[in-house]
């Protein structure tokens, strides 16, 4: 049988982690196509070649590899600039930069790009989960959504949204709130920090109806946690994630990394469980 081909934008930390499940075999009936690099000298590259994956630096370049899906690891403007091309030219798309869909009619020209193309785009859930049970309250009309972020004091670090309040992070004793606010207002402060947030919003009610606080608290070192609350006529939700931290880069968790595989996963089986 044919198996899917998988190409990849960008090279950091989550984009490691899915060529290297691919190459190992992680999703059956996928194969890893190449890996898109803004330029000749990103970090990326000698990494590609250390493992013999081809790499490019153009979406033209990428798409004479003939990839099913392509897997945006790379930053928000890159799903603005590419992501409704290669919907059109009838590539799956799976976009891990969800915080680009704070502009309201980007979602709109995904799914336009993609009835043109006749090809899907696929929203993973990151960080968190229970989408499915999100989604599913909501046909039946959801009142609030929530969600409560807890990461270690020093993650922090290098946000221009969090310099501006002049915090000494580095000696911080308890929790700092942060933010508070719709999720479209915390996507523009924390573009690159808070992608599970518009996860939550397209999932769920939308960016300017779901509250999202965000703490810098030197209590949670082990764990990022995400506690989110919703309401409405079908009942109370309250769940709780605690995930761990990657090393190399503490804003981004394992579970983030590996909602991409089982999305690949998904799309390569034959049944999906929780939709």
């Amino acid at each position: 049988m044919k198996k899917m081909r998988a190409a990849i934008l960008g090279c950091g930390v989550i984009g490691k982690f899915v060529a290297d499940h691919l190459i190992d075999g992680a999703v059956p009936g996928c194969e890893l196509a190449a890996v898109y690099l803004r330029s000749p000298q990103s970090r990326g590259r000698e990494y590609l070649e250390s493992k013999n994956i081809p790499w490019v630096t153009s979406l033209e370049e990428l798409m004479k590899f003939s990839p099913d899906v392509i897997v945006e690891a790379s930053t928000h403007d890159t799903v603005v600039a590419m992501g409704p091309e290669i919907l059109a030219r009838g590539v799956d798309f799976i976009p891990l930069s969800l915080g680009a869909f704070v502009d309201p009619g980007l979602m709109e020209t995904m799914t336009e790009a993609a009835a043109k193309g006749g090809s899907m785009l696929h929203i993973p859930s990151g960080g968190i989960g229970a989408l499915d049970a999100l989604q599913t309250a909501v046909l039946g009309g959801v009142e609030k959504v929530t969600m409560t972020t807890r990461k270690y004091s020093t993650t922090w670090k290098g946000i221009p949204a969090v310099d501006e309040l002049g915090v000494d992070l580095d000696n911080l004793k308890e929790p700092l709130l942060l933010f508070e606010g719709p999720a479209r207002e915390c996507m523009k402060k924390y573009p690159q920090s808070i992608n599970i947030g518009a996860a939550l919003s397209i999932a769920g009610i939308g960016f300017d109806r779901t509250i999202i606080k965000i703490y810098a608290d030197p209590g949670v070192k082990e764990f990022n946690t995400h506690e989110i609350k919703w309401e409405g006529p079908a009942g109370k939700v309250t769940v709780l994630f605690e995930n761990t931290p990657v090393p190399e880069n503490p804003k981004t968790t394992y579970q983030a990394c590996l909602s991409t595989l089982l999305v690949l996963r998904n799309m390569t089986g034959r049944r999906v469980i929780g939709a």
